[in-house]
Formats: C-alpha cells, structure tokens, sequence
C-alpha cells in the first residue's frame, strides 16, 4: 500500500509541473505577437518593369527647353523618331540640339525646317558652346532695321583720287625721222599726272587720267627739242596680286593728246609743230600703305603715236606709224 501511495505522489507532481510549463509557453506566445509590427513583415508586390534612375521627361518639355549648337562625329548613328530606324552618318555633322536630353540619354535633333525628327545617343554630342560665347556681346547696342535691302552691286559710287610721278627714256624713232637726225633717237621724258578710280567690288577698277609730259632731245649743233603735251583717256587698274607673297597691281592708260606741240632748235632756225598724240601706258606696281592711303611704287612702259597737224611747211617723213616708246620708274600717291 505504500509504494502505491509514493507512486500517485509521483504522478500528481508531474501533472502539476506540465501544466506550469504550459501555461508559461503560452504566456511567452502571447507577449511575441505584442511586440512584433506585422506591418514591417508585410510582403510587397514585386514589378518586373524597368525603372530608369533619370526622370520622365516630356517631349513638349524637351522642345521648349531652348537650342544649343554642337558636333557629332562621322561613324555616329542617327535615329529616326517616327520609325525607329538608324541612319549611319558618313561625315562631321555640325547643328542645332534641344538642352534637355531624355531619361534613356538621347538628345534630339532640330531639322532645317524647324522640327524634330530625329534623335541621338548624348554620349557622341559635343557642345560648341563655349567657342561660340568667345564673343563678348555689346553692353548696348541699336538693332538693325528689317527693311534693308541687300544688293551684290555697289549702291553708292566713290572715287579715290592719286597723283602720279613717272620719268624715264625714251626711244624716240619718230622724232628721229621728223628732224632727220639720229641724235635725236634717245630722250628724257618727265610726266606728272593726276588720276581718279572708282572704289567698286568688281575685280577690275575704272577710272580717268590726266597727264602733262615734257619729254627733251637732243640735235646735232648743240640743237634740242622739247616736246610737251597735256593728255587724257580712261586708266584700269587690276585688284591686288600676290607674287611670291608680294603685293602687285596692274595699270593700263589710253590718253590722247590733243594740244601736243614741240619747239625745236636747230642750226637752220627755231621750228614749232603741232601734233594729235595718242599714248598707251602699261604699268605695274607695288603698293605700300601709309597714313594717307597707299604708295604705289613700279615700272612702266609707254608707247607714244604722233600726227603732225596745222603744218604749213613741208615735212619729209619715211612712215607715219612710226612710235616714240618710254620706259622707267613710276610713283603714285593714292588717297583713301
């Protein structure tokens, strides 16, 4: 009866220390879920989608964003907005792009009519900005009016006067025949002149000149000849040349002489002759800028037509082509 009793002891011990435990374990349960936020354990629907780390951007926003110009190199790829379609450029390309770029990096080209029509990779633009603001805009400024006409003539006529200076030899084969005297083969000549050219963009330069000559011979006895014209014509002058990274012009002359006469000493007596003259004078000089213009300094070569006039005595002459040729230094003054 003993060992029974020690045995229902055991037993009721063992109930007591289970239920203990329980009702421990489920306190504990308890106290868990009061301390756990089942808002931070609350899964979240996961997007496959891409998300670009760069905003949205609009495309009406993109073409107000302003025009700056830049450089793309040949080898690039252009995008053609409505198809998609990829056109490979074959050289430099320079043009107008909007600022703002997309969010997938393309920025968008403005076409020659003013649209956008195409887009590009922002990796093979280059701005050209900078360069582009080298200039420093005036503080102050007047705008242009819109109504100037624009011409590819000259509207307004301005002539550039000069003074020349020209002396040389000359060869004179008329005068030689008209007195009958070899030493009269050789003379030298002074002229003074004044000229005036039409300031226009055609290459080739117009203009009038006027001349005075005073040429001296010599004669056989101690005799001379002077011989003195006033001459007018048309002159032409070329645009600038370089020659060797020399600066050159050309001038042609075509005077006539109306008043020319010359005064002859000789062993028989003073003789006067009348003449109509024609000269042709070809030029070409190097030009020299100084403060008042430019300084024109080169060589010439004359050639000289005489036809005796008003001549009551009689003249034996072997040709009447026969020509007086000059040739020397010229100097001229232009005034700009």
């Amino acid at each position: 009866m003993l060992w029974l009793f020690f045995s229902l002891s055991a037993l009721a011990n063992e109930e007591l220390e289970l239920k203990a435990v329980r009702k421990l374990e489920e306190s504990i349960k308890a106290q868990d879920y009061l301390e756990v936020d089942t808002e931070e354990y609350e899964e979240k629907p996961q997007s496959n989608r891409y998300k670009s780390p760069n905003p949205t951007v609009a495309f009406g926003t993109i073409l107000e964003s302003g025009i700056e110009h830049g450089h793309i190199k040949s080898g690039s790829v252009l995008i053609r907005i409505k198809d998609n379609k990829s056109f490979e450029l074959t050289e430099p390309f320079y043009g107008k792009f909007y600022r703002l770029q997309d969010e997938f990096g393309f920025k968008y080209v403005q076409s020659n009519n003013g649209k956008c029509e195409y887009k590009i990779k922002s990796q093979v633009f280059n701005s050209v900005e900078p360069q582009l603001d080298l200039y420093v805009s005036p503080k102050k400024y007047t705008p242009a009016p819109k109504s100037i006409s624009r011409a590819d003539y000259d509207t307004q006529f301005k002539l550039k006067p000069d003074l020349s200076f020209l002396t040389g030899i000359v060869q004179g084969q008329y005068m030689r025949d008209l007195f009958n005297d070899n030493k009269a083969s050789s003379g030298l000549s002074t002229q003074y002149g004044i000229g005036f050219f039409a300031d226009w963009k055609i290459p080739i330069k117009g203009g009038l000149a006027v001349h005075y000559e005073k040429t001296h011979y010599s004669l056989k006895g101690n005799g001379k000849v002077t011989y003195s014209s006033i001459s007018f014509g048309p002159q032409f002058k070329t645009k600038e040349l370089s020659l060797v990274n020399y600066p050159i012009h050309f001038l042609t002359q075509f005077r006539v002489g109306p008043f020319s006469r010359a005064n002859a000493e000789t062993t028989n007596g003073n003789v006067d002759f009348k003449f109509n003259s024609a000269d042709f004078l070809f030029a070409a000089q190097h030009p020299i800028e100084n403060r008042l213009g430019k300084f024109c300094v080169g060589v010439f070569f004359q050639s000289q037509w005489l036809n005796i006039k008003d001549q009551k005595e009689i003249v034996s002459l072997n040709t009447s082509n026969q020509t007086n040729k000059s040739f020397g230094l010229s100097l001229t003054q232009v005034f700009e």
